[in-house]
């Protein structure tokens, strides 16, 4: 990123201590974004942004009045990146993560504080932000029992329905991901991070280099050691230490 290019960004949180400490984390060591501004609860924050017209907003999830979610909704131009600011909410950090929007944990821990800015920044100065599509993606998995998620290649975003996802394939800290219709999408995304993303949609990890989803298996087969044989025609294997998991998952007695 340009070191000469200034961000304008506003902060969104009810807990002053938070929005201050945050404030002076991003003034000391974030010198590319300026704080226009800073909003204490969903109303304050609308105001706020239709105000300024940030480019970034740092967002707290749980505020009086409505959360953060909630706000975004009242705001039909979101032409801006968000960076949510959460204590752990399991439910809100997966539905951001599938959507492809950083966040941070509370308490802030610069560096990922400043690997958030930097990703976002770039984002915003490239132009390639997907920002409709994100926003599209988030709205729906709040609504519908058919989650989506992200895949971000060299290329472009990828926007997919889970259960397109056949299997997942590790190599080291990329994952190949194999959809229904034959795609193969190479990620720069470890397979652990698609197994926390995906272990609740009905996907399980059956050998170290391999996810699969359990509505795409087609068959067990006992010979070899075991392995699955997949809807799409692949033979993925299952490792002996996780057998009787993968078994149990697919309710097979054997």
């Amino acid at each position: 990123m340009n070191n000469t290019t200034t961000l304008s960004a506003v902060i969104i949180d009810d807990e002053v201590n938070n929005c201050n400490y945050l404030s002076s984390l991003i003034k000391e060591y974030c010198p590319q974004i300026k704080i226009k501004g800073i909003g204490q609860d969903a109303t304050s924050g609308i105001q706020l942004i239709n105000q300024v017209k940030p480019q970034i907003i740092f967002l707290d999830i749980k505020m009086p009045g409505g959360s953060g979610f909630d706000m975004l909704e009242a705001i039909p131009n979101r032409n801006f990146e968000v960076i949510f600011v959460t204590a752990y909410d399991q439910y809100a950090i997966k539905a951001i993560r599938f959507c492809a929007f950083d966040y941070l944990l509370k308490p802030i821990n610069l560096l990922e504080l400043q690997q958030a800015v930097a990703k976002v920044s770039n984002k915003i100065i490239d132009h390639h932000n997907n920002l409709n599509e994100k926003w599209q993606m988030l709205e729906a998995n709040k609504k519908s029992e058919e989650k989506s998620i992200a895949l971000p290649s060299q290329e472009r975003v990828l926007f997919v329905k889970t259960k397109d996802i056949v299997r997942c394939q590790g190599e080291n800290n990329y994952t190949f991901v194999y959809l229904t219709h034959g795609e193969k999408v190479l990620v720069s995304r470890t397979l652990k991070d698609f197994e926390e993303l995906l272990e609740s949609e009905g996907f399980i990890r059956v050998h170290q280099s391999h996810l699969v989803n359990k509505q795409e298996v087609n068959s067990f087969e006992k010979t070899d050691g075991g392995y699955l044989e997949m809807k799409d025609g692949a033979s993925v294997s299952i490792s002996r230490m996780r057998k009787n998991e993968v078994l149990k998952a697919l309710s097979i007695k054997l």
